[in-house]
């Protein structure tokens, strides 16, 4: 994408600085002024287009943030490359960048000016500089509609909240009635991943949502489970299906599924509800947790969390700081198990759409590479486009024996202090 909109970028500057820079030498608005004057008048034409560079050097830096692509590929690359090294020095890097890409753009111009000054009498030195004049005020005007597009499509309408517009029921009812494609898929791989996770130990399923669905999984290797979520209400619902409450969500078919995964064959309604009854009788702790910040917990041999932090929000920036707090609680040489939408803005739950990351899977592997041995797939799902999305991304990773995180750090501290869960 960030290709893409350089390109169109170049070619859209190119026309409109070319064409200001024509209109304003053949008008003969200025073609009594003299070579001093034109010099000035070059020179207040940057000015402008200084102060119009700059706003929509904000405007990228935004873009940036929010969605992770930029209009200009030199900004993003070097807005990559400074990811390791903090907010500033990745802002001064991408503006670097843009800056100079822009710079770069005007040598041909001037290779064109004065060239043709040079080569044919029609055009004198002093009409070069009025051309590169006229460019420049183009070129300003061009930036700054740029950075007002920019802006206004980052203020576009925004995705429902999940604070005031998020229903359970309705998600329930919108993906989990039957097992659908994506959901095979995770189960399946997850299913499979877990003959790796250490036994006897607690497991933590990190924004279980409502759902279930991943939970039963894990019940055979874990001692105990504890289900951690932001909403109240999701947690709710959760305590609603322990309770065996009639009107809890009916999860057999998922159960029954994840048995297959398992190698039973053709599981019977008791092989389901033996199932489920381990299950309740693991869950041992709901857990309201907010993973903007480090969370308070100690630290756990298994984690799984599925479509949790890509789910939350359509900000790549938040999204790392999210699955960095997640990560934080599995322990040295413990398995971490995630899953994400593919390539997904929002997704459709009711009739409101929520936001999502819009990552791949080498977004996946750049975040977990610091700390985890990880294997990571993409599998692509057609059938879900009306949803918002056709893929998801899938990840078994180990965190590496001795590697422990500042921010799982601080949570043992604030453990060891009293001041935690």
């Amino acid at each position: 994408m960030t290709l893409v909109a350089t390109a169109a970028s170049t070619y859209a500057l190119d026309a409109v600085a070319t064409a200001a820079g024509v209109l304003l030498v053949a008008s003969g608005l200025l073609s009594g002024l003299g070579h001093a004057f034109a010099l000035m008048f070059l020179a207040a034409s940057y000015a402008l287009w200084g102060v119009t560079l700059r706003a929509n050097l904000g405007a990228n830096w935004l873009l940036l943030q929010r969605t992770g692509t930029s209009t200009n590929v030199v900004s993003k690359a070097a807005f990559e490359l400074a990811r390791r090294r903090g907010p500033r020095t990745q802002w001064l890097a991408a503006g670097a960048g843009y800056v100079a890409a822009e710079l770069a753009k005007e040598v041909p111009y001037y290779a064109g000016a004065f060239g043709a000054a040079i080569v044919t009498d029609a055009v004198s030195s002093t009409e070069a500089l009025l051309f590169l004049a006229g460019a420049n005020l183009g070129a300003a005007a061009y930036e700054y509609g740029l950075a007002r597009l920019t802006r206004r499509f980052l203020r576009r309408p925004r995705c429902a909240s999940f604070d005031s517009d998020w229903a359970p029921r309705d998600y329930l009812a919108d993906y989990y009635r039957v097992v659908e494609p994506d959901e095979r898929e995770t189960i399946a791989f997850f299913a499979d991943a877990m003959r790796e996770a250490p036994a006897g130990e607690a497991v933590l399923v990190f924004g279980t949502g409502p759902t279930l669905h991943h939970v039963f999984l894990a019940a055979p290797t874990a001692s105990e489970i504890h289900l951690a979520d932001y909403l109240p209400a999701n947690l709710d619902e959760i305590e609603r299906w322990r309770m065996r409450d009639p009107a809890a969500h009916d999860w057999r078919p998922f159960v029954r599924y994840t048995l297959e995964c398992e190698g039973l064959r053709a599981p019977t309604h008791e092989d389901v509800a033996r199932r489920e009854e381990l299950t309740r009788s693991k869950i041992t702790r709901l857990l309201q947790v907010d993973a903007r910040q480090p969370v308070a917990l100690d630290r756990y041999a298994t984690v799984i969390s599925a479509y949790c932090a890509d789910s939350a929000t359509d900000d790549r920036a938040t999204w790392e700081t999210l699955m960095a707090n997640i990560t934080a609680l599995v322990e040295p040489d413990g398995v971490f198990l995630t899953a994400a939408l593919r390539r997904c803005r929002s997704y459709l739950v009711g009739d409101k759409r929520f936001p999502s990351a819009n990552i791949a899977e080498h977004d996946l592997r750049r975040v977990l590479a610091p700390g985890f041995t990880a294997r990571v797939q993409a599998r692509r799902l057609p059938g879900h486009d009306a949803q918002g999305y056709s893929g998801i991304v899938l990840a078994t990773a180990r965190r590496r024996a001795g590697h422990l995180p500042l921010r799982g750090l601080r949570s043992r501290i604030l453990l060891s202090l009293g001041r935690g869960v």
